[in-house]
């Protein structure tokens, strides 16, 4: 029996991602742990996970939230801020702040967030195996893959390879003259110099955080991705890690009828304190159309920083703070979203087509990838109106096709989470951190950030 650490991001999408594996690896006999901050401990604990606090002096209880709160209100993060908790936590992770969560769980290995990779240094200088694991796709720089910012579909001609080229320099241009208060690449390297990690170790060259040369586990299939001309060694595809055993939050199912389509619709965890004058209008939006479509019914979660009684809510509607999304999707005819990485990979796994109308981050990017499969549409926000979310939602639905090629990819997902090839990988690394021979655990890859990511 090995003993496993996660030390995940705080938001919801980075932490959903590893309780399917969690589980997993529990049933197979070993013991997983948690270290999370503060305002992550209720969340982990709700799915069974023992946690212990690290970083609570830099996110003390209710930060998180109350940063959320005044982003609601319009008070941005600033590179300032950014820049001081990740400057708090290095400052904690020299004296030792690992070291002391861990004392008394003897970790065979940590599986850290590819968002905080100062952590993954850190835990690596303790002489552990250390993998890091993503909830959303690595963006880096290929020939043929576009930055997942864009939403661009490559194409195997001339004009997309420019289009490729030039999505990747204009992306380099804004780094160095718009996005220069927020580049910690400086304090990066002192602290890798710190824990003994090779600067060749660093590639700075991706779209959002630096990659590290350690195992990374990608959760989800290869499949779902654009193809790229490279891959780098230390990335592994795996399952989509769908926690379909997830505790989630009580619904009066009993208001839904077994006859009638159900459209979820949902921007996730953070678009709706990022975007609240976005979120509200979007939201309206969608009630509008489904007043015109009596015979559907409609579930919409509008997270904790906007109002139900600022809706105008058509019978057909039920308005929720936080939905129920993978028992809702399991009846969903269609998901209504933004292009969240967790949901869309949910909204596949349980074969549901989607309309995405993507804001931030790499939404677009996912959005992309479910147009290119046909598994779905998608909008411009600015385009966003009653009439025009009812046509989108009238296409997917009324065409079977995306349907079909939904289900298609379900299969993929489904049979490559019973296989769940990531807790054979973190088994042989626990037990020997040599260089991993893909082949040999069953991975085959070949069928198989700056201001963006709020403190």
């Amino acid at each position: 029996m090995a003993t496993f650490v996660f030390i995940p991001f705080h938001w919801a999408a980075n932490l959903n991602a590893t309780f399917a594996v969690a589980r997993r690896l529990r049933r197979r006999g070993h013991r997983v742990c948690y270290l999370g901050i503060p305002d992550s401990a209720k969340r982990i604990r709700s799915q069974g996970f023992d946690v212990t606090p690290i970083f609570a002096q830099v996110f003390p209880e209710g930060s998180v939230v109350e940063r959320c709160a005044r982003e609601a209100r319009g008070e941005l993060l600033g590179a300032q801020e950014f820049r001081a908790r990740v400057r708090g936590m290095c400052t904690f992770l020299r004296a030792g702040e690992i070291e002391r969560c861990v004392r008394h769980l003897s970790p065979d290995l940590f599986l850290v967030s590819s968002l905080t990779p100062w952590v993954a240094m850190a835990a690596r200088r303790i002489g552990l195996p250390v993998v890091t694991f993503s909830s959303s796709l690595p963006s880096i720089r290929d020939p043929q893959m576009p930055p997942i910012g864009t939403g661009l579909i490559p194409r195997q001609t001339l004009a997309s390879r420019l289009r490729v080229r030039t999505a990747w320099s204009t992306l380099s241009i804004r780094r160095r003259l718009l996005e220069r208060a927020w580049d910690i690449s400086g304090e990066l390297v002192d602290f890798a110099r710190w824990c003994d990690y090779p600067s060749t170790g660093l590639d700075f060259r991706g779209e959002t955080w630096p990659r590290l040369s350690l195992p990374g586990l990608v959760f989800c299939p290869r499949e779902f991705d654009f193809p790229r001309r490279t891959v780098p060694k230390e990335i592994l595809f795996v399952e989509p890690s769908v926690d379909t055993e997830r505790c989630e939050p009580d619904f009066p199912w009993h208001r839904l009828a077994d006859d009638h389509p159900i459209v979820y619709c949902t921007l996730g965890s953070v678009a709706t304190f990022k975007f609240i004058p976005e979120a509200t209008r979007f939201f309206q939006a969608f009630m509008d159309a489904m007043a015109r479509r009596p015979s559907w019914q409609g579930v919409v979660a509008i997270g904790d920083h906007l109002r139900v009684e600022d809706f105008v809510r058509p019978a057909n509607v039920i308005i929720v703070r936080e939905a129920p999304q993978v028992g809702l999707l399991r009846r969903a005819a269609l998901m209504v979203s933004h292009g969240g990485f967790g949901g869309v990979k949910e909204s596949i796994y349980m074969g549901v087509p989607m309309l995405l109308v993507p804001l931030f981050y790499d939404q677009p990017g996912t959005a992309a990838r479910v147009v290119h499969h046909g598994m779905g549409v998608r909008g411009r926000p600015e385009k966003v109106s009653a009439p025009t979310l009812g046509d989108w939602m009238d296409r997917v639905l009324g065409d079977p096709s995306y349907r079909e090629r939904t289900q298609s990819m379900s299969a993929t997902f489904v049979a490559l989470q019973n296989r769940a090839p990531s807790a054979l990988i973190l088994e042989r690394l626990a037990r020997s951190p040599r260089p991993l021979d893909r082949g040999a655990t069953g991975d085959r890859i070949s069928s198989s950030p700056g201001p963006s990511v709020a403190f």
